[in-house]
């Protein structure tokens, strides 16, 4: 009877450490599945970056899950992640080989309150250069003395150095000298070979004449600071979502026609585009008035 009583004391005490350990690893295994790798670095951009990878640590404020450290990455890249920092504004910046800035620009996350993270989508278009890797920097200045906080730094491949040639059009004062606001004029620009030639060629829209082409005549009516939310083409037609930023200080029905003309003629260079629709932060209706 003792014997009975103590076997089955000693299968009671296997079976609950077998559960312990079981309900342990499940929940090791859920927290592991939610978590992502990246590698942040001290502000230095100058210094040759060797990765390390270790998990998402808390109290970091700006979290990047994609691209990851080393991927191959074609142009326009990717980023998402979430950030918490002042006014929910962050800066990218694209960096070659040497520490040289290939790109930099500010952007949003959509946090909806202050103090709460919000996530992030941005594009990088990379410049069409003979580079083979680059160094992804996301980060915010500090509100209290400027200084960089929260870097998150990622080194990457660049898949390609394939180059491809297409058309921005502009308007040109030279070329039309009645200022008819529907005519506009292609402009040659080199990029890097992607899939998403539609949104490049926008970004290149955006970014205007260089000098050379300002003293030919060039000009654009979209305003520097506009950005691209969203581009797909469906059944022929390109539905373009731009911010706010394209009718800020836009007036004048000249100027509203000529960057209709613009990103139509500049979309429509491109077989699959037969019709083209615009909206703002996904309003249709009420944009780009005179």
């Amino acid at each position: 009877m003792n014997t009975k009583y103590i076997i089955g004391g000693l299968i009671t005490v296997i079976f609950i450490s077998v559960s312990a350990n079981w309900f342990l690893i499940r929940k090791n295994v859920n927290i592991s599945d939610t978590e992502d790798l990246i590698s942040e670095t001290t502000p230095n951009p100058s210094a040759s970056f060797s990765p390390t990878f270790s998990p998402i640590q808390s109290g970091k404020n700006i979290i990047v899950f994609s691209p990851k450290p080393g991927d191959k990455v074609d142009s326009p890249i990717t980023i998402k992640g979430r950030a918490r920092v002042f006014e929910n504004t962050f800066v990218v910046i694209l960096r070659d080989e040497k520490g040289g800035e290939l790109y930099k620009d500010q952007a949003i996350a959509n946090a909806s309150d202050v103090g709460q993270y919000g996530n992030f989508e941005v594009k990088v278009v990379i410049p069409p250069r003979s580079l083979m890797k680059a160094t992804l920097e996301v980060f915010d200045y500090s509100a209290k003395d400027g200084s960089v906080e929260n870097l998150v730094s990622i080194p990457l491949e660049i898949a390609t150095k394939e180059t491809i040639d297409l058309n921005v059009y502009l308007t040109n004062n030279k070329l039309n000298p009645e200022a008819t606001c529907t005519k506009v004029f292609p402009i040659k620009r080199q990029i890097l070979k992607t899939k998403e030639v539609a949104y490049v060629s926008l970004y290149q829209l955006i970014q205007g004449p260089n000098i050379g082409e300002l003293s030919e005549g060039y000009d654009t009516g979209i305003p520097g600071q506009t950005a691209i939310n969203s581009v797909k083409i469906i059944n022929g037609t390109a539905y373009v979502d731009f911010d706010e930023g394209l009718e800020y200080g836009v007036s004048g029905l000249c100027r509203v026609t000529a960057i209709r003309s613009e990103i139509e003629a500049t979309l429509k260079q491109f077989t699959s585009v037969k019709n083209v629709a615009i909206s703002i932060n996904g309003r249709t209706k009420d944009i780009l008035q005179p």
